[in-house]
């Protein structure tokens, strides 16, 4: 897969294009992404996503705008696992942010893309303030000759799938059930960077992850998940918290790989969280902590190796 900044006009043959934020990556962007990787392939096309970065909403109301369920990179290693031929990323600016439906899709998907064919979720709006939607879309498909397919809701016990299910279960800490939304564990991504040393000290070194600030972290505790490191598939357990014991103030992402002998200083690391192990607590000594920490890694084996929610890590 190829990303590129969409600002001008960009050759390719046939492009099955879907538009949208796409925070979260879900189930239900998934099934539009496969209607267009199947309509690229039914006419020996290529299969698009146009998306917007920065999210629109931290553009048009920063102060109200929600923390991001996945960044630029990780929607990026999703839409790649997904098989997407094309990913194009518009800069979303107030500018871009008054454009009518027809112009936005005149200037981005006819003009720059030479767009063949659009499909879209059932609930899609676009142009200034999403006064678009499919049936404008259709219009503007018969004015230049593309076609426009609308995908139903994708249901997750009897409830559309959506990104704001998905906010609402990280923020509740209820990592299976978002991860049963995502189709995949909850992504947490950034460098590594160099931390205090004290898990080293004690039998347990972790991957200190410099997360985004605009990122959407669930309660601190303790959770069980999984990352890739030089092609192999690790598990992990991860202390999201100030580390209580330690009298640490500041909040961190710290993953403890298992079974890994090596050194992640300065790599960029992704950690899909699968599932929450306990709360954070403070512990009244080293030996405690380092007891619990075991049962921690006991459990988050027993559990992973149980889950059936796949990974984007396999």
């Amino acid at each position: 897969m190829k990303r590129i900044r969409l600002e001008s006009r960009y050759a390719i043959d046939r492009a099955v294009v879907t538009v949208g934020s796409f925070d979260g990556t879900h189930i239900g962007h998934h099934a539009v992404v496969e209607e267009v990787r199947t309509k690229a392939l039914d006419r020996d096309g290529a299969s698009v996503v146009v998306t917007f970065d920065p999210h629109p909403r931290h553009v048009i109301s920063p102060e109200t705008a929600p923390s991001l369920l996945t960044s630029l990179e990780e929607k990026t290693t999703a839409f790649e696992r997904m098989g997407l031929d094309l990913l194009a990323v518009v800069p979303f600016t107030h500018e871009l942010r008054g454009l009518t439906p027809e112009a936005f899709v005149e200037r981005f998907l006819v003009d720059y893309l030479g767009v063949d064919g659009i499909v879209l979720g059932y609930d899609h709006g676009f142009g200034r303030d999403r006064s678009g939607d499919v049936a404008t879309m259709r219009k503007l498909g018969d004015r230049h000759d593309f076609d426009v397919i609308s995908i139903p809701p994708t249901l997750l016990d009897g409830e559309p799938v959506s990104s704001t299910r998905v906010r609402e279960c990280i923020e509740a800490g209820q990592i299976e059930a978002a991860a049963r939304l995502l189709g995949s564990g909850y992504p947490v991504s950034g460098l590594v960077g160099t931390g205090d040393g004290r898990g080293r000290t004690i039998g347990f070194p972790t991957a200190n992850i410099a997360f985004a600030e605009a990122k959407l972290l669930p309660p601190d505790g303790v959770y069980a998940g999984r990352t890739r490191v030089n092609g192999e598939v690790y598990k992990a357990v991860v202390n999201l918290g100030t580390r209580p014991t330690f009298g640490v103030r500041e909040r961190q992402f710290e993953a403890h790989l298992l079974d890994y002998r090596g050194n992640l200083y300065d790599q960029f690391m992704s950690v899909e969280l699968m599932t929450r192990l306990r709360p954070e607590q403070k512990f009244d000594g080293i030996e405690s902590l380092k007891e619990q920490i075991n049962l921690d890694i006991e459990e988050a084996r027993g559990r992973l190796d149980a889950t059936g929610i796949p990974t984007d890590a396999n």
